[in-house]
């Protein structure tokens, strides 16, 4: 009987394996650029033909090769980096499993040129379609950058008809345009790493890239901002591994690829991490934007795994627990002392006593506010400066005179004048984020030093209904809501009866609300822990209750808009409503000289 299994031919094995480490032109390049650093390059060059498909050409001035090192170079699981069982505990070069080589010489027709530091003779090196078909040609010539100067040493690796002989991945390639800007996109995470590394790209005689070593600072606002005059915010974390944190302050996308992440000089794409910058920026951002973030962090190799992927993006953290935690309190740390661009922190001096009946009740009885804010993380923030920085002050709240108000404008800014400045506060996103950070406070506040409860009785009861299926699941949930101030009992079968709200939910469209809120607490995925619950299910809370405030086009009087910027002010993150949004914006008064051509 004839065996079902056998071994399959050395030619079909090889590309098999390079399917997993070569996807597409953007993964030669990498794995090529990554070869170069690891050879201590300060240049490389990448040129390109028809996006990749028929050329990719990268120059380095690196160590070089000698000839029998470049021989064994494009055989599978030929490496430099590593010699025994231990030194893969500890990894600190970027490549390290020695298939880069040999998985692009089973997908391309593939040369090599290098000339090792200290030689007077490059040597090439020919590899057919079947890596066992080798040429070995030394020259007597200097390997030459296309855009940089010449090098006395280096390597030059071409990979011409990639994908020619594997049909099946080359028809997923996408166009020439969308090739040559995932090529773009890699280069940069990679140059982001490498800031003193020169790093250029030409793509069909068009140079797409041209880096030339710089400082960090620079480099990130070069290609994060392509030269925008934003802020960058600058914080660090030191104690068993660092981490720096540099933030494009007022910079955005919709798109997450400028949030980079950099672990022991490796770009990755690390899902927890992630989490941890982008949980900060949630309040901060209007949905469906991304902040523009570079973290770096220097850990011990021995305590991560970057042995997970076949594109070694991915790595997996021994304490990750810990690490989303200080990265985390970074961020926040971050945007609450730094988290608004134009304004400066200042200091406030308290309105006159709260007199109108235009809020269903004075703000400063429901929300008592706190003398001091402890500090979170023992993090530190500077400007761009390359110096460790003072510690930060704790913010202030700000200095709006009653002198200073100016007046409301359509009804929905608030303005102040503030020395050479003309400050414009939205009473509708800034009502929003004092409610929104008074239950927070309640909510997540702890055990020992629980937030005040300040409910509402109904005059009449809210009645909704549920599934009769959900009612095992509703009454598991209730003890949650009774405890941020809401009166709730099971009624019947499948009725929930509300005769008490928190205050800050005020009784505009109350039935809607709360008939929202009940879906919301019955389909949010929230864990069994109330510890845990409360951070899952308090967006939900905290999002109906914003329907309760005030709104754009509501008449306030001068007292009370002073009242909701005072308590805007003693928030924990003033700058933003909870959707994103800002709350102020500041016109210098530069800008209105220049409306009225006073100033040219």
């Amino acid at each position: 009987m004839k065996n079902k299994i056998h071994l399959l031919e050395p030619s079909i094995a090889e590309r098999i394996a390079a399917g997993e480490v070569i996807e597409r032109p953007a993964s030669v390049v990498k794995e090529l650029m990554e070869n170069s650093l690891d050879a201590h390059a300060t240049e490389i060059s990448v040129l390109l033909e028809d996006g990749g498909k028929s050329l990719i050409e990268i120059i380095d001035n690196g160590d070089g090769m000698p000839p029998d090192d470049l021989e064994l170079s494009i055989l599978r699981h030929a490496t430099s980096k590593l010699s025994t069982l231990e030194d893969l505990e500890k990894i600190v070069t970027l490549g390290f499993r020695g298939e880069a080589l040999a998985s692009i010489a089973a997908v391309s027709d593939l040369n090599l040129t290098s000339r090792a530091r200290n030689s007077d003779l490059s040597y090439a090196l020919n590899v057919g379609d079947l890596i066992g078909r080798i040429e070995r040609n030394p020259q007597a010539h200097i390997i030459t950058f296309g855009h940089f100067l010449h090098s006395p040493h280096g390597t030059k690796i071409s990979a011409r008809g990639l994908f020619s002989q594997v049909p099946a991945r080359l028809k997923f390639l996408k166009s020439q345009a969308a090739e040559v800007t995932q090529v773009r996109e890699c280069m940069e995470r990679l140059a982001l790493a490498y800031p003193q590394v020169g790093f250029h790209l030409t793509s069909n005689d068009r140079v797409i890239l041209n880096l030339r070593p710089q400082e960090e600072a620079s480099r990130i606002r070069t290609i994060l901002s392509q030269e925008g005059d934003y802020p960058l915010i600058t914080v660090f974390h030191q104690a068993d591994f660092q981490v720096h944190l540099h933030w494009l302050q007022g910079l955005s996308s919709p798109q997450s690829r400028k949030v980079i992440q950099i672990v022991n000089s490796r770009s990755v794409r690390d899902r927890m991490l992630q989490q941890a910058i982008l949980s900060g920026f949630r309040q901060t951002l209007l949905p469906g934007q991304f902040p523009a973030v570079l973290l770096r962090m220097e850990i011990d190799p021995a305590s991560i795994d970057v042995n997970v992927h076949p594109s070694k993006t991915e790595i997996r953290f021994l304490e990750s627990q810990k690490i989303f935690k200080i990265v985390d309190s970074l961020v926040k740390e971050m945007i609450r002392q730094k988290g608004a661009p134009a304004l400066a922190p200042m200091t406030f001096s308290p309105p006159p006593p709260f007199s109108s009946t235009s809020f269903e009740k004075p703000l400063s009885e429901e929300w008592p506010l706190p003398e001091a804010r402890p500090e979170q993380t023992p993090s530190l923030w500077q400007m761009s400066e390359p110096t460790p920085p003072a510690p930060a002050p704790a913010l202030q709240p700000m200095e709006l005179n009653a002198s200073r108000f100016v007046g409301i404008l359509f009804q929905t800014y608030l303005a102040y004048e503030n020395a050479a400045e003309l400050i414009l506060v939205d009473q509708h996103a800034a009502h929003e984020r004092v409610q929104y950070e008074k239950l927070k406070r309640r909510i997540l506040g702890t055990q020992e030093n629980p937030a005040p409860l300040s409910s509402q009785s109904l005059l009449i009861p809210e009645v909704i209904r549920f599934p009769l299926e959900n009612r095992t699941l509703l009454q598991d949930r209730l003890f949650w809501l009774m405890r941020v101030g809401f009166e709730v009992e099971i009624f019947g079968e499948d009725t929930l009866v509300f005769r008490s709200v928190p205050s800050e939910w005020g009784t505009k469209q109350l039935k809607m609300r709360l008939r929202n809120l009940v879906d919301r607490v019955l389909n949010s995925d929230i864990p069994s822990t109330p510890e845990l619950m409360d951070e899952n299910i308090f967006e939900a809370l905290a999002s109906e209750a914003c329907h309760s405030s005030i709104r754009g086009g509501d008449r306030l009087e001068p007292v009370e808009a002073q009242e909701l910027v005072h308590q805007l002010f003693h928030c924990d993150h003033p700058w933003n409503c909870p959707h994103g949004r800002p709350t102020v914006v500041k016109v210098p008064q530069g800008k209105l000289e220049e409306w009225f051509q006073r100033k040219i």
